[in-house]
Formats: C-alpha cells, sequence, structure tokens
C-alpha cells in the first residue's frame, strides 16, 4: 500500500512536471564574444543531465580499467595495497591448509606489494621452512632484515625457531645467544635457551640460566624443580667422569666440590641434592666426607634415598654412624628405609642379631628385594643355609613381580 502511494505521488510530480514544460517552455540564452546559445529551459537542464549522466559514465570505465590493470601490474599505491591484503588472506588460508609451497608464493607476492612487508616475508619464511627449502627461508629472512631493519627481534626470534625446528642447535644458540645480549630479560628468548642447552646437553650454561627463569617466572615451580634435578644430576654426573680419571682422591672430588659450591643456600638445603653429591662422593671413594655430609643434614631435610644411601657408606666412626641412625629411629620409628640403612649398620658393626631384628622389622612394614638379599646374606653367613635359601627365593620372586602380597611372609625357626 505504501508503494502505491508513492508510485501516485511520483506519477502526479510527472504529469505537473510536464505541464509546466508545455504551458511554460522558458527562454535561456548564453552569449559569449561572438558565440550565443539559444535554447529552452527545459532543454538546457535535460542537457546539463545528459553531461553529468556521460561524466559519470567515463568514471566508471576509467575505474574499471584501473581495476584491471591493477590485476595485472597496480599502478596506484591503493591498487597495490588492495592486491597486498588479498594476497596475505589467500596466503594465510593456504598456510593454515598446509599447502606450503602456495602459502609461500602468495605471502612472498604480498610482501613485494604491501606497505607492511615484515610479517608476509616471516610468514614466507615458515612457510619455505616447512616445504624443506632452508636457502628459500633464510633469504626471506634477508628481505624482511632490509626491508624493516628495526624488527631485529621478531625477525631473529623466527630464524631461532626455525633453526630449532630443524635441529640446527649450534645456529640456534648462535641466534639466541646474539638476540639475548640484545634483550637479557625476553622471557621467549630465555624459553628458547633453556630448550637448547637442553637439548645440547650444556648443563654448565642451564645452570647458569636457571637464576633468571626462575626471576622472570618463565617456567612453573614444578617444571623449574624438574629441570634443576635434571641439570644437577648431569653435573654431577659429569663430575664423577671428571674426577675418576685422577688418582688423588683430593684431585678425584674436585669437580664435584665445584659444583656443590656454586649451589646457593637453599639448593645446598634440597634433599635431592644433597643426595646426588653425597652419591657422586661415595662413587669417588670418598665414603668418609659423603657419611659427614649426610649425617650432617639427613635430621633437618630427611629423606629415603638419603637415609638408604647412609647405610651403604663407611664412616670414620662406624658405631658413632650406628647410634645417629639409631637416634633418628626414635622420630621415625616406623619408617622401612631406616629400618633397613640400621640392619647394615648393624652388619658393619658385625651385630648379626640386631641386623636381623631391623631387617626383620624392615621386612614387616615393606616387602623390598634389598631386604630379602640382606637377609639371605646374613643367614648365609650365619650357616643357616635353608632359611638363606627362602629369603633369597622370596626377593627372586619380588623381582620378577609374580608375589602377592596378601599376608605378610614368614620365616619359622627350625626345631
Amino acid at each position: 500500500m505504501k508503494s502505491f502511494i508513492i508510485f501516485l505521488a511520483i506519477l502526479g510530480i510527472t504529469f505537473g512536471l510536464a505541464n509546466t514544460m508545455i504551458s511554460d517552455s522558458g527562454y535561456v540564452l548564453i552569449s559569449y564574444n561572438t558565440t550565443t546559445f539559444e535554447s529552452t529551459l527545459w532543454g538546457l537542464f535535460l542537457l546539463i543531465g545528459l553531461a553529468i549522466g556521460a561524466l559519470w559514465l567515463v568514471w566508471i570505465i576509467l575505474k574499471l580499467i584501473f581495476d584491471v590493470t591493477g590485476f595485472i601490474y597496480p599502478m596506484t599505491s591503493g591498487a597495490k595495497e588492495r592486491r597486498a591484503r588479498k594476497l596475505t588472506t589467500r596466503g594465510f588460508v593456504e598456510f593454515t591448509q598446509g599447502h606450503w609451497k602456495k602459502a609461500e608464493r602468495l605471502l612472498s607476492q604480498a610482501a613485494d606489494y604491501g606497505s607492511s612487508p615484515l610479517l608476509n616475508y616471516l610468514a614466507a619464511a615458515r612457510a619455505a621452512h616447512e616445504n624443506d627449502d632452508p636457502e628459500a627461508s633464510a633469504e626471506y629472512l634477508r628481505r624482511a632484515d632490509h626491508k624493516e631493519p628495526g624488527a631485529e627481534l621478531a625477525i631473529g626470534i623466527t630464524q631461532a625457531q626455525l633453526q630449532l625446528s630443524s635441529g640446527q642447535l649450534e645456529q640456534a644458540l648462535a641466534t639466541l645467544t646474539k638476540l639475548h645480549k640484545q634483550v637479557p630479560r625476553h622471557c621467549y628468548v630465555l624459553k628458547m635457551l633453556k630448550q637448547v642447552y637442553t637439548r645440547l646437553n650444556d648443563w654448565q650454561s642451564l645452570a647458569a640460566l636457571l637464576p633468571k627463569l626462575k626471576k622472570q617466572k618463565i617456567v612453573s615451580d614444578k617444571e623449574y624443580r624438574t629441570t634443576e634435578l635434571q641439570c644437577f644430576e648431569a653435573l654431577f654426573n659429569q663430575a664423577f667422569n671428571n674426577g675418576r680419571s685422577f688418582t688423588s682422591l683430593e684431585q678425584k672430588i674436585k669437580p664435584a666440590t665445584q659444583i656443590w659450591n656454586s649451589l646457593s643456600s637453599s639448593q645446598k638445603h634440597n634433599s635431592a641434592m644433597i643426595y646426588r653429591y653425597a652419591k657422586c662422593l661415595t662413587d669417588l671413594g670418598a665414603e668418609e666426607k659423603a657419611e659427614a655430609l649426610l649425617r650432617e643434614n639427613l635430621k633437618k631435610h630427611y629423606c629415603s634415598d638419603m637415609a638408604l644411601l647412609y647405610g651403604k657408606i663407611k664412616g670414620r666412626d662406624v658405631k658413632k654412624q650406628l647410634h645417629f641412625a639409631e637416634a633418628m629411629l626414635n622420630e621415625r620409628p616406623n619408617d622401612p628405609d631406616l629400618l633397613l640403612t640400621l640392619g647394615r649398620l648393624s652388619l658393619r658393626n658385625e651385630l648379626w642379631g640386631k641386623a636381623r631384628e631391623y631387617f626383620e622389622a624392615s621386612l614387616r612394614l615393606s616387602k623390598r628385594i634389598d631386604t630379602y638379599n640382606e637377609l639371605g646374606r646374613l643367614m648365609a653367613h650365619m650357616e643357616d643355609h635353608e632359611k638363606s635359601s627362602l629369603y633369597f627365593q622370596e626377593g627372586l620372586r619380588l623381582a620378577a613381580g609374580s608375589v602377592v602380597d596378601l599376608l605378610p611372609t614368614k620365616v619359622t625357626d627350625k626345631k
């Protein structure tokens, strides 16, 4: 209904205008120098309308011509920018679909046309890398550096990522070391350095990097502790391998002692660190030094690994060593690891009956292969070969995983 009313209104205006034109056509005279132009008023309006229409048509034709030629060879900055945006969009679509060669071509073309080539060249470098073309990838990074000389960080990070991905660890380390000097607190650079040091087994450098990782909160507390333990375990293993080639004990333990002295106060109170240092000293033959270290730290930083190691080493005074462990038993009466250690220390002191009691008490709390073996050896030493054989058999079954531990195993005395 509304459209019909509008139609009637337009029709009425048209008839009114036509009637006016017929009743009074008007007269226009334009004179310039010797040239004159005569027309009716309505004829002049029609001529002006036709001129405006012709100009609009010429503009449309020219626009179409420029658009077509711009597709082949951009002639204006606007055409170039539009072309670059289209190529960038198509290039990233191909990139996300894994069409690396096509994405590389489109993105590199977009970089050539557009006003922001950095993003396109970096993406083209990644596409070339995925297409196993390292030379093209390096060339795109060079172009990016040439076009955007102030974007060294972004280009360097991309280069390091590609080097890490392709296993070029030494090159990645060189790239990241350079970046680290420029931006020493950059979180992502530090995180990639951690990856490179770990993959290169460069534990010394990783140990030096750990405080920065913690300060910048680059890794979680759990990941930090895991990395820290992995790092220093490897360092103490290296210290053992380096030290065992020497003949004197002082020279043997020197690499391990240097690592221990480099630790922070909190690290020296870490039970895992104490254990690894003590284990390294023990393996190098410095049992007295290891025993003193464990005795100093066991009460304050007790852990089962430290307790078990304490029972395997021989200190300067084995009686004192046994008394110290027995004093700890007052605080941990039901600790199977401590009872096993006390049994071993009793063996060192040739206290066979006490050793047997400690071993059997440990066994009642926890079935362990080591405990069965210790009891088997002790019974063999006491010439009770039947019991010795039984304990060794139980240990073998446990090692094979065939023991169904429903009831505690008992060895009855033969009367």
